[in-house]
């Protein structure tokens, strides 16, 4: 009897250890009963303990570590990266990416991203690193764009802010602009080479910066307000979403102008009819629904945009070709819009003469700029397997009449009664910036920035599209066809 006695006395007191398949056996003098399975890199693990004093056992849950891979490392067999986990060795694969792609921008966005739309926002965690600088915030995103929104690989307009209601702008200074918030992830889906639009943004920008006389608003911004970019590969979730280039949006900051001053922005849209035209006073509205959308007003009331907009479809449409000449400075900037001529025929942007068109005005006369210049170099919008030939879209002169094959009366009346401007102007221009040699090496500075492998990434992440050396091979061979097309339409201005 006094042994069972000291043997319940020994058993009760004594620290219990109750040992399961693959569980780490632990006494402590704290608790009576300790059983501890080691989590792995995907599967949990337990502590399961007994309190010493309700003698309840308490299972505690150890969550999953997560794998702890080592750094990607050269598959040079096979063209892959491969790395391992450090903890249980399983390992992953994922296409080479060569030392060039450090030196492309990256976004990184994480979150959902269903049901977005042009008016539909979806805000996402960001990081970014690339052109000098890095930074963690939240992106609010919507579609942008009219014809690419059905695309599998849309546009985006994204804006970076410190919090995820939007209330405070995280701004960023790329390259030379001004500091902001808001950017355009432009897809350039039916261009795998995503070089057209940004090139001809750069040439816009080349052209303007060799004027003497150009409007001092105009020659105070960093680009002379054309749009500027840069390539950028695009991550949502750590799955490659594309390569993209980010831009600056075509707003009133792109411009510099300033709430309360008397500036404004109006952007000629898709339509094709007789507002675009200049035959037709313009209707202004802000959704696009008419040809010419008033983008930003800096004043509250925006009768004077209106009304100087419409004096000057006045002026081109009921003026003699001697008041035309005479008088045309006081309504629009004539320089810049033979300059703007002049650029839409050596890129061949046929549908810029009555849409994706610019006028900027700071109170005085109209600008014209360039924007969009995604057609450039005989892409044919919307496809995939034809190109425009190198000699259509040009102004054709037939018994001393000008036609710009633009549909506008403005741009046949500057032909007509600038002639030799165009003449000297185009002469200017071709010897410097719009040369073959010129252009040609804007090109390949752009593309051979751009690696080959992450050309390949987008090419299989959006498949269907031509391939890319198809492509760079007809940009090639448009650009000095073009250029001597011009040469003698152009040349043979007397």
């Amino acid at each position: 009897t006094i042994l069972s006695v000291l043997m319940c006395f020994v058993f009760y007191y004594m620290p219990t250890v109750y040992a399961l398949d693959n569980a780490e056996e632990i006494t402590t003098s704290e608790v009576s009963l300790v059983q501890k399975k080691e989590a792995t890199c995907t599967e949990p693990g337990y502590v399961m303990s007994e309190d010493p004093e309700t003698h309840t056992i308490v299972t505690e849950t150890l969550p999953a570590t997560g794998h702890r891979f080592s750094d990607w490392t050269m598959n040079t067999d096979s063209a892959l990266e491969i790395r391992s986990c450090e903890v249980c060795g399983v390992s992953e694969t994922r296409h080479a990416v060569d030392a060039k792609e450090s030196e492309v921008a990256r976004l990184n966005l994480t979150g959902d991203m269903h049901g977005i739309n042009k008016k539909n926002r979806v805000t996402l965690e960001a990081s970014f690193d690339g052109q000098g600088v890095d930074f963690n915030c939240y992106a609010i995103m919507t579609l942008q764009g009219h014809s690419t929104m059905g695309l599998d690989k849309p546009n985006y307009t994204v804006r970076f802010y410190d919090d995820s209601e939007g209330n405070h702008k995280h701004k960023v200074c790329f390259k030379n602009w001004t500091e902001e918030h808001k950017f355009i992830l432009k897809a350039d889906y039916y261009d795998v080479t995503q070089c057209r639009n940004l090139i001809g943004a750069n040439l816009w920008r080349d052209i303007l910066s060799t004027r003497d006389n150009l409007h001092p608003r105009i020659a105070s911004l960093p680009s002379y307000g054309a749009v500027d970019g840069f390539p950028i590969s695009v991550w949502l979730n750590d799955e490659f979403l594309g390569l993209y280039t980010m831009c600056l949006h075509k707003d009133d900051d792109l411009f510099g102008m300033t709430d309360g001053e008397q500036a404004a922005l109006l952007i000629c849209n898709e339509h094709t009819e007789d507002e675009s035209e200049f035959r037709a006073l313009a209707v202004l509205d802000e959704e696009g629904v008419h040809n010419w959308e008033l983008e930003y007003c800096a004043t509250k009331d925006d009768t004077w945009v209106r009304d100087s907009f419409n004096s000057l479809f006045e002026f081109v449409s009921d003026s003699s070709d001697e008041e035309f000449k005479l008088h045309l400075s006081q309504y629009l900037d004539v320089d810049t819009a033979i300059d703007y001529l002049i650029f839409i025929y050596s890129l061949g942007l046929e549908n810029s003469g009555t849409k994706d068109l610019v006028m900027v005005n700071f109170g005085d006369i109209w600008i014209p700029s360039a924007f969009d210049m995604d057609e450039a170099f005989g892409m044919i919008p919307r496809s995939f397997d034809a190109h425009s030939p190198s000699d259509s879209f040009l102004p054709v002169k037939s018994e001393g009449v000008w036609t710009s094959n633009t549909g506008s009366i403005l741009w046949d009346r500057i032909l007509q009664n600038f002639e030799s401007e165009i003449m000297a102007r185009y002469s200017t221009l071709k010897s410097d910036v719009l040369g073959e040699d010129s252009i040609l090496s804007a090109l390949d500075s752009f593309t051979e920035a751009i690696p080959d492998l992450l050309y390949l990434r987008d090419a299989e992440r959006y498949s269907g599209r031509p391939e890319y050396d198809s492509m760079i091979k007809q940009i090639k061979e448009y650009i000095p066809e073009r250029l001597a097309v011009l040469d003698i339409v152009f040349g043979g201005l007397q």
